[in-house]
């Protein structure tokens, strides 16, 4: 037997899947351990394989791929754990980095912050300004060299930022993207007489057009560099040797999974791994239940991220924002905010009225009814309050929830204050969470032009079930779907996923081009993905997908202009305005597009993608429409008063199985409230598909 194991190391839990090769998917959790990562990793392996009868190092000995997600770094950010980082720019831009752009003093603020002026203020700079130095050097805007590297400055500058405790070095000269030698020889000569420093270069990390953001995207690697390499370093360690075969994948904001080693170097480009893996996940799912446009939404402990699959899709993020730091890297477009099972209730200073989160009380000490200590009441306690959480059967039943501390720290905290009673207290913070979620997918939807309704939503993570039927029902959305492997379905779409590589080129030309210099671009970035496939192997099949960044003359806004994978004809550069006007008048309507302004070809892009073994999820049988075989229960649930409720076990439901609300469906990891009104039916893979 042969295995290929997922694992998505969130805020709170770490998730497994582990998926044998006659497609049967054992999945499991553990608490996650900040402190050391790999530890809770090894653990939840070892839960599952437990399942099976398996010890950790048998099921190991026995594994094709080991794909990791984590929410480590994206969290390091957050809480300002990084290096100390010192920056080399051109000599005359040591400020460009502190002034910024005017965007930066709302980039990452909340739409109730961006109507306050009051609140509007650019973010501090992740590098110390006495750690910034200007080196003499310059390349223009073709990449020509106009002012040689003072390579005796690189000396004295480098000498001074070690003296001051810099850990880590970023350089960003001026259009090195265009021409990046300067960067490469300051690269060489740390690496030989500073070999300690961790150091990264624009022209690698973020080869774009863009200044502020390219500096921004370098200055973020290198300050979560250090940890990147020690973590992902442990974890190759580590499992070599627990016996693993071949070293781990780390999945990438892109989409895609990259070796560990090389992970490593980049750090940025695994900010949010975890929630690329679920949309990743969605877009499979979409595929194999014949859905096309698919609203992904993922609650897990502390955060609840919401993407869009569009056309069987998922469209990268056109200005990517991390915290309040805007990158140029290509990631896929995942919204979030600070909801989730763990976000913490509290009553607003200012309107006297309950609120939750972005506060978190994470794995420790955790919700209160956890009982570790948490005095906070958070969206779990009053989910149990209102009994759509069985404080019996959390975790599998190996965590028993404290169901009366959770009511007394819901009356003292929330309830006593606002003179209401408990029950009533609790439903206001699920309510206000579900508004909140609702909220959020307004945003990624109406607010970008798409009518919610139009789609199938996608409900994962943990806590993400438990809340479905509200919000969902608060968009109009009819129809909504739960998977069997819900409470680890991002772990099980980082499995899913391909080895793919990013390159590209930022050079602006004005169309019309040549056929030779276009082809001439694209044939430099085939190469250096050639040159990077021999240097790592290719576990798989390769392909490419080639496509250029595109607008009409002073204008800011691009689209993305897929083109065809093989030597360009004069043809087929021909077709290319046409195919800019039709993507432009789909996104900002038709008439829109204003020929006569002219068009800027500006960053070309290529693909490449290796293809990895994916799992064949295990289709069943119908069994009929009773559900009666998976009846455990009956026991007052709250929706808009407690009624006397079934408790379906996901486990003993089959394929054909149809539940009416009220009722609740109990699953290891997570539960599914079906309201008075709504309905749910087993499919073949035994989703939950409800009818809202």
């Amino acid at each position: 037997m042969s295995y290929i194991i997922g694992i998505d190391s969130g805020g709170t839990f770490t998730d497994c899947v582990l998926i044998d090769s006659q497609g049967r998917v054992t999945s499991d959790k553990a608490f996650t351990t900040p402190q050391n990562l790999t530890e809770g990793i090894l653990r939840s392996i070892e839960n599952a394989a437990g399942s099976l009868g398996l010890t950790l190092q048998q099921v190991l000995k026995e594994t094709d791929i080991l794909a990791v997600g984590t929410t480590s770094l994206i969290n390091a950010l957050l809480t300002r754990q990084g290096a100390r980082v010192g920056l080399l720019t051109t000599r005359g831009h040591e400020d460009a980095l502190i002034i910024g752009r005017v965007m930066a003093k709302t980039d990452g603020l909340s739409e109730t912050q961006k109507g306050d002026i009051i609140a509007w203020d650019k973010p501090d700079p992740l590098v110390a300004r006495a750690l910034i130095k200007g080196i003499t050097e310059r390349v223009d805007y073709k990449g020509a060299e106009i002012v040689a590297l003072n390579l005796n400055e690189v000396e004295t500058a480098l000498a001074d930022l070690v003296n001051l405790g810099a850990e880590s070095v970023a350089i960003s000269f001026l259009w090195s993207f265009m021409n990046p030698n300067h960067e490469l020889m300051v690269k060489e000569y740390i690496s030989r007489k500073y070999p300690g420093l961790f150091v990264t270069f624009s022209s690698d990390v973020s080869p774009y057009l863009g200044e502020y953001e390219r500096t921004t995207t370098t200055i973020i690697n290198a300050y979560l560099g250090p940890r990147a390499r020690q973590e992902f370093t442990s974890i190759s360690q580590i499992f070599a040797r627990q016996g693993l075969p071949y070293p781990p994948f780390i999945m990438q904001s892109t989409g895609g999974v990259v070796w560990a080693e090389e992970a490593a170097n980049k750090a940025v480009y695994t900010l949010s791994s975890g929630p690329a893996g679920g949309v990743i996940g969605a877009a499979n799912t979409g595929k194999l239940l014949g859905y096309d446009n698919i609203i992904a939404t993922d609650m897990g402990g502390t955060s609840f991220d919401v993407g869009l699959i569009l056309r069987g899709e998922v469209p990268l993020a056109k200005n990517p924002i991390y915290d309040r730091y805007r990158v140029l890297i290509p990631t896929l477009d995942v919204v979030s905010i600070g909801a989730g099972g763990g976000s913490i209730a509290h009553i607003d200073t200012e309107t006297g009225t309950i609120n939750v989160g972005p506060q978190s009380a994470g794995s420790q000490p955790g919700p209160v009814c956890y009982d570790w200590g948490g005095t906070e009441p958070t969206v779990t306690d009053a989910d149990v309050v209102l009994g759509r959480i069985n404080p019996d059967n959390f975790f599998g039943g190996r965590k028993w929830l404290n169901k009366s501390k959770a009511e007394q720290a819901i009356k003292e905290k929330i309830a006593e204050p606002l003179h209401m009673d408990t029950i009533q207290a609790a439903k206001g913070i699920v309510d206000i969470v579900d508004a909140h979620m609702a909220d959020l997918i307004r945003k990624a939807t109406i607010e970008r032009g798409y009518d919610p309704r139009d789609f199938v939503l996608l409900s994962y993570g943990g806590a993400g079930p438990v809340h479905v039927g509200a919000y969902a029902r608060e968009l109009g959305i009819k129809k909504a779907i739960v998977s069997p492997h819900s409470p680890v379905f991002s772990a099980l779409g980082i499995v899913s996923s391909d080895m793919v590589r990013f390159y590209a080129k930022s050079e602006p030309l004005r169309f019309p081009i040549n056929t030779e210099r276009l082809n001439g671009i694209f044939s430099g970035l085939a190469l250096a993905a050639q040159q990077d496939l021999a240097r790592s192997g290719t576990p798989g099949n390769v392909s490419f997908n080639r496509s250029i960044d595109m607008r009409f003359r002073y204008q800011v806004h691009q689209i993305a202009v897929p083109i065809p994978d093989r030597e360009l004809t004069q043809a087929d550069i021909d077709e290319i305005p046409d195919r800019f006007v039709n993507l432009y008048e789909q996104v900002f309507g038709t008439g829109t597009a204003f020929r006569t302004a002219g068009m800027e070809l500006v960053t070309f892009r290529l693909v490449c993608r290796v293809s990895l073994p994916r799992p064949a999820l295990k289709q069943h049988n119908y069994q009929g429409t009773d559900p009666g075989g998976a009846l455990v229960s009956r026991r007052p649930v709250y929706f808009e008063s407690f009624l006397p409720t079934p408790i379906f076990d996901m486990a003993k439901l089959a394929a054909g199985n149809i539940i009416a609300g009220p009722a609740v469906v109990e699953g290891p990891a997570t539960a599914i409230p079906i309201h008075p009104g709504q309905r749910a039916e087993v499919d073949r893979y035994l989703n939950i598909v409800l009818e809202i």
